[in-house]
């Protein structure tokens, strides 16, 4: 497999774990087994925190690939 590929493939898998656990997160505190003081606030912020970081993976990596097929890799 061609490493351009392969940061491609990183970039799906990468994000669909980030998605797993922020669904996770919003189940956690939707269903109570994380006390929040302010549910509506700690959902808003774990979807910030997992858009932002699906953002900055996909960037990096969507980089890498192009940087790998420039290169023949």
């Amino acid at each position: 497999m061609k490493k351009s590929t392969r940061a491609l493939v990183g970039i799906v898998v990468i994000d669909l774990l980030l998605l797993a656990g922020g669904a996770w997160m919003f189940a956690q505190v939707r269903s109570g087994a994380w006390h929040a003081p302010d549910p509506a606030e700690a959902t808003k912020r774990i979807g910030q925190v997992i858009g932002g970081a699906i953002g900055i993976v996909t960037a990096i990596l969507l980089m890498a690939a192009l940087v790998h097929r420039r290169r023949g890799a």
